[in-house]
């Protein structure tokens, strides 16, 4: 009876720092689908990360450090099959913001920083995570998380309309960036709108014929 004790007493520490949870046991017959799943994930993130580092005013390689590295940290030690865990648009508009009138965008100082307001953060989801305090987030309305991702979609399209007609220095802000893109409409390179326009229509196409493809 003490040794059935002992063994239960051990169980949830086994259970607890068990590694590669979302990954093991790995069925054969899975397989093939997980390596389509690997390579949509890819081909979504990928671009999708490097495009959040022109929000956050960081350099296009701190975007892949977003993406490769946290997801293999969370196939060591995460649990879950289905979560995707990178950098978001939401997070980088944050940073942008908070850290836009302590320093120049780009600059060593604001790389500076933006280096100490991730360790920071990381320190402080360690600290929630070893007190448990993950009930805070119920306390966030549903219409307050769709206005702030709505806000936050509208300002990176915004930001994004100076690449679509390849137009430079698209500003600070969004209404700045608005006024200095019909000013730079003359200016725009129509190869690149070419190349807008097809991608724009075969996202929609492929969204209405083939809403399952990737």
């Amino acid at each position: 009876m003490k040794k059935l004790n002992a063994n239960t007493a051990q169980h949830p520490t086994k259970k607890r720092f068990r590694l590669f949870q979302g990954i093991l046991p790995m069925a054969g017959a899975t397989i093939g689908n997980d390596i389509v799943a690997g390579i949509v994930l890819a081909a979504l993130g990928i671009p999708e990360v490097m495009g959040y580092t022109k929000i956050a005013g960081t350099p296009i390689a701190t975007g892949l450090y977003t993406l490769i590295l946290p997801a293999l940290a969370f196939a060591l030690f995460g649990s879950s099959r289905h979560l995707v865990v990178a950098a978001d648009s939401a997070t980088a508009a944050i940073l942008a913001a908070g850290l836009s009138g302590l320093a120049v965008l780009g600059s060593s100082q604001y790389l500076a920083d933006s280096e100490l307001v991730a360790i920071l953060v990381a320190g402080l989801l360690l600290l929630a995570r070893l007190f448990r305090l993950g009930f805070l987030a119920d306390f966030l309305s549903r219409t307050v998380l769709v206005g702030f991702l709505t806000g936050v979609g509208i300002q990176v399209a915004i930001g994004q309309l100076g690449g679509l007609l390849d137009l430079k220095g698209g500003g600070n802000n969004p209404i700045q960036q608005i006024i200095n893109t019909f000013e730079g409409l003359p200016h725009a390179n129509p190869l690149a709108i070419v190349i807008s326009l097809a991608v724009l229509i075969t996202v929609k196409l492929c969204d209405r014929l083939l809403p399952k493809f990737p």
